[in-house]
């Protein structure tokens, strides 16, 4: 039998004992490698022997700092053959007319007052700078109908089902001088693993009054049952008035922004959000 210590953040320990070839080493060998990811998320359900009776343990990923064994035992920390998905999208340009596109820049221009600081699942600070509004209900624009009109075409692009209940989570957001988002996929965390797709529309003022602000789409990969990215990408231009959509599944990042002036009406500006498939939810 192998003694096992976890040692979890805030100096906890749980203490147990298995086999050499028990799952629960295995289970904390992936724990560690995605550790440092940007995307370790998730819960990793663990079965422990404590005097001699089985106890099932929940323990965040993120919270595993590191594993001690009696006798000393490889914990095949290396990585596995992994495969790498290449970035693929899609770009509409024109997605909306010349009218409806004023109409969406006007709306965001108006609801300066109503933008709030945006966030990430983990709560980390520093990761994104940018601001967002969640409820659009008066946008004026019927642009989520646009992109269920086309889902079912690009899903099958992207090789993805085409959910018996598709729902829209779309959200406006503004980008100005320093904003930026670091790496992450869209669909990492227990919240949001139900989405699909993602899509963004972006607008700003013409001629463009920052510079910066690409989106940085990574080719993926899967290490420790994670979404990382790979040392490969492209870099997208913030193209006023077109569409982006690839799998909420890629790693991507927003690359920072200069904007000169500072001035609300000169950002780039966004309406971004995800296709969920609700049926998995229940699942």
């Amino acid at each position: 039998m192998i003694k096992v210590r976890i040692l979890l953040r805030g100096g906890h320990v749980y203490e147990t004992a298995c086999r050499e070839n028990a799952p629960l080493l295995e289970k904390l060998s992936d724990a560690l490698l995605s550790a440092g990811s940007p995307n370790a998320w998730g819960v990793e359900q663990l079965t422990i022997e404590t005097e001699g009776r089985l106890r099932g343990l929940a323990i965040p990923r993120s919270a595993i700092v590191a594993v001690e064994t009696e006798p000393a035992t490889a914990l095949g920390l290396s990585p596995k053959n992994v495969t790498v998905e290449r970035a693929h999208y899609i770009r509409i340009p024109s997605f909306l007319t010349e009218d409806e596109n004023r109409t969406v820049l006007n709306y965001a221009l108006g609801k300066q007052s109503s933008f709030e600081a945006s966030t990430v699942d983990t709560g980390v600070s520093g990761y994104r700078q940018s601001q967002v509004i969640f409820r659009l209900d008066d946008l004026g624009v019927t642009f989520e109908q646009r992109i269920r009109e086309i889902l079912p075409e690009v899903l099958k692009y992207f090789g993805l089902p085409l959910p018996s209940k598709a729902t829209f989570e779309t959200q406006l957001s503004s980008h100005n001088d320093g904003g930026y988002f670091k790496i992450h996929n869209d669909n990492g965390s227990p919240r949001t693993a139900n989405r699909l797709l993602t899509y963004i529309y972006y607008f700003h003022r013409q001629p463009s009054a920052f510079t910066g602000g690409k989106l940085r789409l990574y080719d993926s990969k899967i290490e420790a049952r994670a979404w990382v990215a790979a040392e490969t990408f492209i870099e997208l231009e913030p193209e006023n008035n077109a569409l982006l959509m690839f799998p909420s599944r890629l790693m991507h990042e927003v690359l920072p922004i200069s904007c000169r002036s500072r001035a609300f009406a000169d950002g780039r500006f966004t309406l971004n959000g995800w296709v969920r498939n609700e049926e998995e939810l229940k699942s």
